[in-house]
């Protein structure tokens, strides 16, 4: 059985990045390591937020430019991703709406169960799919 690796959102950072002189090739070569088979990559949710916050906050990437270089990332066969379709969607709602990625994130989950919001921001209304309440 190959080995597992949990991701570091460094790790994702330099291989997407390729800006390191060590870190990005060394990156490369454990993708291309699991892409052969010989170990498996695991990516958490909380990962995932930590590089969309790192590419758009200290590379002030926009959120359009950050989803763009993360979905295709994300979609590969080569990393298995906590709840892959909600981190998708996420990414989609923080791209399309002025949300950060944790109040995104909450509405795609409350999205995928058919469920509601409970929440004192106004900015969760933007998404049509879900209901928010504001708790008594």
């Amino acid at each position: 059985m190959p080995t597992r690796h949990h991701l570091d959102a460094n790790v994702v950072l330099r291989f997407l990045r390729n800006d390191h002189a060590t870190h990005s090739p060394a990156a490369q070569r454990l993708f291309a390591e699991a892409k052969a088979g010989k170990s498996q990559l695991l990516l958490s949710a909380v990962t995932v937020a930590e590089i969309f916050y790192v590419l758009t906050k200290t590379y002030k990437h926009s959120r359009a430019d950050t989803v763009s270089k993360l979905v295709p990332f994300l979609q590969s066969s080569v990393i298995e991703v906590d709840n892959r379709d909600r981190v998708l969607d996420t990414l989609q709602r923080a791209a399309s709406a002025n949300v950060d990625f944790g109040d995104a994130y909450l509405a795609a989950s409350a999205a995928e169960c058919g469920e509601s919001v409970a929440s004192f921001d106004d900015d969760l209304q933007i998404f049509k799919d879900i209901n928010t309440i504001v708790p008594p």
